[in-house]
Parts: structure tokens; sequence; C-alpha cells
């Protein structure tokens, strides 16, 4: 059986950066295809044709003479898991155990990807896409809603385990980890105000070396560049 999956993503995203990641972390082969963010290469009408909504991560599974493109990262996730492509590991077989990985991947639509996304929106991307920088007050206004979701993640995700799923580390704490690792472009620090977020990150970041640096590496980059500028 010919077989070729062909992944579409920008190391900017969020999504793009987990699913990366798990892809290496479990050794699955795939054609990298970059897209450009902030050059809107998801605009273009080529890149239409592969993902309808003009995000990334999106993915061209080939076998055979079968073509099959998804869009979205928890059902990539999940197929590609079905199709044995991302490791048991990080998305068990076990019922509970896979419930509780679905648990905080459907929370994280409306907590913790959304606040940071949004802060991360009029803090840094207002400015480099745009050319000027939102206003004080909406950036406060976001960093306050985001700061609310991280104390969720302190106080309740990272009560009593050292992953957010249990003891064990999962596709949830890789796709949590991208999302609070994203902030850092922006200059925030959560080292002193969340010690128990920072030690996870650093555990997920240990556990999944070399590939975690390696997707941020942007990430640490414009975080050297903000820093530069205060």
């Amino acid at each position: 059986m010919d077989s070729t999956l062909e992944y579409y993503f920008d190391f900017l995203s969020q999504p793009s950066r987990a699913l990366y990641i798990l892809l290496k972390a479990s050794g699955t082969k795939f054609e990298a295809k970059p897209i450009n963010l902030l050059e809107a290469e998801n605009l273009q009408d080529d890149y239409k044709k592969i993902n309808r909504f003009k995000k990334v991560p999106a993915i061209i599974d080939k076998e055979d003479d079968q073509v099959f493109q998804l869009s979205e990262s928890i059902a990539i996730l999940r197929y590609l898991a079905a199709k044995d492509q991302i490791s048991i590991a990080f998305y068990p077989i076990d019922l509970h155990e896979r419930a509780r990985v679905d648990e905080f991947l459907s929370w994280q639509h409306t907590g913790i990807r959304t606040s940071c996304s949004l802060y991360f929106r009029f803090q840094w991307v207002q400015e480099k896409a745009f050319g000027s920088p939102a206003s004080e007050a909406k950036v406060a206004k976001y960093r306050k809603l985001m700061e609310k979701d991280l104390e969720l993640m302190e106080n309740l995700w990272l009560k009593d385990t050292e992953y957010l799923a249990g003891n064990k580390l999962t596709a949830a704490d890789v796709f949590g980890a991208c999302e609070i690792e994203q902030i850092r472009c922006c200059g925030y620090e959560i080292k002193n105000k969340y010690p128990k977020i920072y030690s996870w990150i650093e555990r997920v970041r240990h556990e999944l070396h070399p590939f975690f640096n390696e997707a941020h590496r942007m990430v640490y980059m414009y975080e050297k560049e903000t820093k530069s500028k205060l």
C-alpha cells in the first residue's frame, strides 16, 4: 500500500506546533508543507482547495488511489490516532484515560486556547500584521481574561497531577503547553506567578526533546526580539 501524509502548518500557529510535535514524537513519516501566515499564504487560492477554512493545520492523506483532506487540529489528531500514526501514549486506547484527554481538549477551545490567542492577537499580532499597536485598555482586558484561565490551569488542571490528564504526558499536555508557550512572543513571564505551570511546561519540554524546542524556535526568536525592546 502506497501511503503519503502531507502536513500543512505554520510554527506561529499553536495547534500546528502541537500536531508537528506529536507526529515527530510518534515517529510518523510526513511531508512538511509550511504555510506562511504572516505573508497570508493561507488565503491564496491554491491553499483554499486544501483547507476551505483557510487556516492551519491541515493534512492530505494519500493511500493508493484515495485522497483524503482534513482540517481542524483535534479532528486530525483523532483521525491519525485511529490510523496508528499518533502514538497511543499520547491518545490512549483506555476509555477513561482517553476521556480525560478529550476533557481537556474540549475545555481548551473556550478556555486557555481562546484567551491566550486573544491576548497574543492584540499584544503582538496587531502591530506585526497591521502596523499599529492595540490600545492599552484592550491589551489589559485580554490579559485579565487569559490570567483567569492560567489560574485554572495552575489551581485546577494541575492541582494534584503532574500532567493535565493524570500523571503521564498526553496530547492534552502538548496542545496546552503550545498555547501557553505562544505568549512568550509577547514577553509574558509565567515562572513566578504560575510556578506549577512553569514546572509542567519544563517537564513537557524535557519529555519531548528535541521536538518541542524545534517547533518553538520561531516563538523563542520573537520572544528575544520583544524583550530587546523593553
